[in-house]
């Protein structure tokens, strides 16, 4: 498996003889500034080529690379488009509140929505947020709850195997010498797109009938349509579904002719499977540490979020073939969907948000919190409020003490979910995945306030990624995943910007001791201990 490097300044190559490069199409330098060449004798030439020796030669085969796009728990990109327009399905199944009709488009709805639908050879899916389905009401308890049941993480990953076979069915008839295969998701989505890899590198079940003539190939989830009958007479068939699972099944099913298949690049949107009710053993339950057979991983992953039920998943298992950057924000700050509150009108349910952010039954502690959070920039003082809470006028509660609340009321902007964005559209176009350029210039660029904030986080990336280089093309990983953890964005941002841009366009997703959103960790913490837990992937 090879390994890239990515270079933001000067790429120096030093060779004591001929420096010579053959490709099977172009050979293309890019630079923002000027390409230098220099001989030390007749300068710079360019002549005939030279025919490559047939060892040499690349394979001039059929290339085709597939997109997979899996949206986030509670995220659906059609769902959100019907509200748009005041469609008879939003009127019919959303409940006018806090559900998938009621999101803004996440960063992968607007990755899928960028992506150029007449590039050469590139074929591009995407699949519907868990717990929900296009133009249907939400499925809070078993898909948005547990990530389980036939809108749940397994169940999307199966629609997905089916989706991509159907569109890749274009190429019938034709040899493909090497499928690419890139897969996005935010989320519960990035379980998803893990367990996409795990499925298409796992055997699936197969029940044979007539010898091994007749293959019945069970589905992950069991959707009676998923089921697949495959006629093997001569044997070259099992092989291939035994390499690429389910997956494979499906593209032989389909009769597509590919003789290889490769994991390209997988880009990630703070992982949380919370899969089942138990969490420590989601990675074993999904395999979400098979993305080890990636070419490349990113994940961005969310620093600010510290709810209980959100713990993230890592990527320590790609080593060297991933990155993982920690950028600031909650959860949904970084794979997207907040509406605009600077946007929405004065009587709208989302203009404001508002949160209860401490409960104590001392009004000091609050007050604590308080002073606290209006030091590290998240609140003004008139953004806050503690409003005592009296138990004696609530019902089977007289008994009980009287407790305070910590209250915070704020009107946000969604832009800074375009920073992420725009560095997954980066990293991915390295990786082959083609855009429409005009839709990332002209709906996501990134503007106003904003701008200097972007590029300090550019150059902590960049610091990660130059650390990430070092090791590479040392050839060693030793400490990789330990170094790469002492590089703070923190380091890279003036405290003022920071104050700005937590007061005005990261949002708070903790709901204090409510049962869903409610706290990893309690008491009057500043940020640093205001953490989720982090398992390993």
């Amino acid at each position: 498996m090879s390994i890239e490097y990515f270079v933001e300044g000067k790429v120096i190559v030093q060779t004591k003889g001929d420096n010579i490069s053959f490709s099977k199409g172009d050979i293309v330098y890019n630079s923002e500034k000027s390409i230098i060449q220099r001989g030390a004798e007749t300068g710079v030439s360019y002549g005939e080529p030279r025919k490559i020796h047939p060892n040499d030669k690349p394979i001039n085969g059929l290339e085709i690379s597939l997109n997979l796009f899996f949206d986030g728990t509670g995220n659906n990109k059609s769902n959100t488009e019907v509200r748009k327009v005041g469609n008879n399905y939003y009127k019919k199944h959303s409940n006018k509140k806090n559900d998938s009709y009621e999101n803004e488009f996440s960063n992968v709805a607007r990755g899928f929505d960028a992506t150029d639908p007449s590039a050469e050879n590139q074929v591009t899916e995407y699949i519907e947020g868990i717990g929900t389905e296009n133009l249907s009401s939400d499925n809070i308890v078993s898909g948005q709850g547990l990530g389980m049941g036939r809108t749940g993480v397994i169940a999307k990953v199966t629609k997905a195997c089916m989706k991509a076979a159907a569109k890749l069915k274009r190429y019938r008839g034709k040899k493909i010498d090497l499928l690419k295969v890139n897969v996005f998701g935010f989320s519960r989505g990035a379980a998803a797109a893990r367990h996409f890899v795990h499925l298409a590198c796992t055997p699936p079940r197969i029940s044979y009938s007539q010898g091994k003539n007749i293959l019945k190939v069970f589905p992950p989830y069991h959707f009676p349509e998923a089921i697949l009958s495959i006629t093997d007479s001569d044997g070259t068939k099992l092989p291939f579904i035994h390499k690429y699972g389910y997956f494979g099944a499906q593209l032989i099913n389909s009769e597509m002719s590919i003789k290889k298949i490769v994991f390209n690049f997988v880009g990630l949107y703070d992982t949380v499977a919370s899969f089942g009710v138990r969490h420590s053993n989601d990675t074993t339950d999904l395999g979400l540490d098979a993305i080890n057979k990636a070419n490349f991983v990113l994940q961005l992953a969310s620093d600010d979020e510290y709810r209980k039920n959100f713990r993230l998943t890592n990527i320590n298992s790609t080593n060297l073939h991933g990155l993982e950057f920690t950028l600031p924000g909650v959860h949904s700050d970084i794979g997207g969907a907040y509406r605009n509150g600077w946007e929405e009108p004065e009587n709208s349910m989302h203009r404001y948000e508002e949160k209860t952010l401490f409960k104590s039954k001392n009004r000091s502690e609050c007050e604590r919190f308080q002073n606290i959070l209006i030091d590290e920039g998240w609140f003004t003082f008139e953004q806050l409020r503690i409003k005592p809470i009296s138990k004696s006028k609530i019902p089977g509660k007289r008994h009980l003490p009287a407790y305070y609340s910590l209250i915070g009321k704020r009107i946000l902007s969604n832009h800074y979910d375009k920073i992420p964005l725009n560095i997954m559209f980066h990293y991915s176009k390295q990786f082959g995945i083609k855009y429409l350029e005009t839709i990332i210039k002209n709906t996501h660029n990134i503007v106003g306030t904003l701008v200097p904030i972007y590029n300090q986080l550019l150059t902590y990336t960049n610091a990660c990624n130059q650390k990430r280089n070092d090791y590479v093309k040392g050839r060693i990983s030793g400490n990789y995943i330990i170094d790469m953890k002492t590089i703070n964005y923190l380091d890279f941002i003036k405290e003022e910007d920071l104050k700005k841009l937590r007061n005005e366009y990261l949002h708070w997703s903790v709901g204090y001791g409510e049962l869903v959103n409610g706290e990893n960790v309690s008491g009057v913490l500043p940020a640093s201990q205001r953490k989720r837990k982090i398992q390993n992937g």
